[in-house]
């Protein structure tokens, strides 16, 4: 399979990927393209690829719907991604190895915050899909109109 990428959308055939790129403005030579691909997960706003790419979702054929991530990696992904954060410290790969979450322990907020900020500290005990167990670190700060999902990993 091949991936098309444009500004917005992502297409799996080079026909698609003009009708798209003419929607959303792409000059067809800055489309990207993956050769060999396999898209292994597929939610409603985003695609996880076998290449180790996290992709908008948005214009992907409805038959295409592989399930093969966790639901505690695909909680994970969806957090940072629904969020302003941005890609994960930890990357997007560490994620999709998630089995499960173990346990998410809450750290104490601090005080001086601005009333119209909040920042939420959690540490979060995972097994990954190789057995092998880690912690991560989550931070959410919210503003007035949305939220930012930051994860790093820590030793």
């Amino acid at each position: 399979m091949a991936r098309f990428l444009t500004r917005r959308y992502v297409a799996v055939t080079w026909a698609e990927a003009l009708r798209l790129a003419a929607l959303d403005g792409t000059p067809w030579s800055e489309i990207r393209q993956a050769e060999n691909v396999h898209l292994l997960h597929r939610e409603e706003w985003w695609a996880w690829w076998s290449d180790e790419q996290l992709t908008t979702a948005i214009s992907l054929p409805s038959s295409l719907c592989p399930q093969s991530l966790s639901p505690d990696a695909v909680g994970l992904i969806s957090e940072v991604w629904e969020s302003y954060g941005g890609v994960p410290a930890c990357g997007w790969a560490t994620l999709a190895r998630v089995e499960q979450v173990l346990s998410r322990e809450r750290q104490p907020r601090q005080e001086d915050m601005d009333s119209y900020e909040w920042i939420t500290l959690e540490r979060l005990a995972v097994r990954f899909k190789d057995g092998s167990e880690g912690m991560l670190q989550c931070w959410y700060r919210g503003f007035g109109e949305g939220f930012e999902c930051q994860i790093e990993r820590i030793a």
